[in-house]
């Protein structure tokens, strides 16, 4: 089976385009339309889904049933956090009639809100985002963070990732929430960018910290913060050390991981 995302205006394309193949149309809720396609073979399935991806439409292989299937629906669930913010795959088949601030995630990149590095520093965006900020998302993966800051009421967006991939799911995600105008994404380094930001964001734990410490610095503006993510609560004092003259104003840990949150004392 293989699922397609698409919305109301693409329906009738998409499904002129599958006409070969048996169609079944989900509607999940709010714009989202989900085509699900059963298809005779692997072969056909793997060779379907890469001619889809390749004109940029999200479409994904997923299990017909048994512990596989259950498996899946529990991988695709919807995160919520607090009633404000809600990060989804595009292709998810769960409702969201319910879900609040929904961030939506394509395929590729690299992280999508479930892992504790990444809830902590969604935890940050909600409490501290007041709306109009510019963010940099320093390793952005799949841009989740940068697009939740926008989603909370940021204004822009600049995603840095050392991995082209990353940069193109960045790119993907955002024109999947109508953020296109408000996304920029590079491989090129913070030592590049002019800056400054209200918010800076950078899960990539504690040896890049330390090594992008002078510009993570020289980015934050005078105002604004810098959440940094991915190390453990052992070496917050190590890394807040390094991003000095900023000094920490915040510490969140989740079992084995740890955020701090560091600012500008004048």
């Amino acid at each position: 089976m293989i699922v397609v995302a698409t919305n109301d205006a693409g329906v009738e394309a998409m499904t002129a385009r599958l006409a070969e193949h048996s169609t079944q149309l989900v509607s999940p809720g709010g714009t989202r339309r989900l085509l699900l396609v059963s298809v005779a073979d692997p072969w056909t399935e793997e060779r379907l889904v890469a001619a889809l991806r390749d004109d940029g439409i999200v479409a994904v292989v997923r299990p017909d049933g048994g512990p596989r299937f259950d498996a899946w629906q529990a991988h695709t669930e919807p995160l919520m956090f607090g009633e404000r913010l809600s990060v989804c795959f595009a292709w998810s088949e769960h409702p969201r009639a319910a879900l609040s601030g929904l961030v939506e995630l394509g395929t590729g990149g690299f992280g999508n809100g479930q892992h504790p590095a990444t809830r902590l520093l969604i935890d940050q965006l909600l409490d501290r985002v007041r709306g109009g900020e510019r963010v940099l998302d320093v390793g952005c993966g799949s841009g989740v963070l940068g697009l939740c800051a926008l989603r909370l009421g940021a204004a822009d967006m600049v995603g840095v990732d050392l991995k082209p991939e990353a940069v193109e799911a960045t790119i993907r995600n955002a024109a999947l929430n109508d953020m296109t105008e408000r996304v920029a994404a590079t491989i090129d380094p913070p030592n590049t960018l002019a800056g400054p930001f209200d918010i800076l964001l950078a899960n990539v734990g504690r040896q890049a910290v330390v090594d992008l410490a002078p510009d993570l610095v020289r980015l934050v503006a005078g105002r604004g913060w810098l959440a940094v993510s991915g190390i453990s609560p052992q070496q917050c004092e190590l890394v807040a050390g390094f991003l000095q003259p900023l000094v920490e104003i915040d510490r969140r840990t989740s079992g084995e991981w740890a955020t701090i949150v560091l600012a500008r004392t004048n």
